[in-house]
């Protein structure tokens, strides 16, 4: 159900970054969704699509890139994109990439 939250603050985000420009519609939002970020796109897409009527996003769509999940070892700085894959450091593991969900760009017309 947190999905109802974010996309609400997405468009929010939209729709304030469209009121800067006099008349602009939302064509397109193109947004990053990091592989264990805990985001359903699909529910992000269905409340979009609820969300947007009536306003400066309505005829928009939505357009999502995944970032892969990517591991780095705190001691010996190798790369991994599952835990299981950690090096022999045993140093435990720091997230590079995957958590994000980020409004990579905002398409206006």
């Amino acid at each position: 159900m947190h999905e109802f939250a974010i996309t609400r603050s997405l468009l929010e985000q939209v729709l304030a970054e469209a009121g800067k420009h006099a008349g602009a519609k939302v064509v397109k939002v193109n947004l990053l969704v990091g592989k264990e970020a805990g985001v359903v796109p699909d529910c992000v897409q269905f409340y979009f699509d609820r969300m947007k009527a009536g306003t400066a996003a309505e005829g928009a769509s939505l357009e999502f890139r995944t970032v892969p999940l990517v591991l780095r070892c705190p001691k010996c700085g190798s790369e991994f994109s599952e835990i299981t894959d950690m090096c022999s450091c045993n140093a435990g593991a720091e997230v590079k990439s995957g958590q994000e969900l980020l409004v990579e760009s905002i398409e206006l017309g």
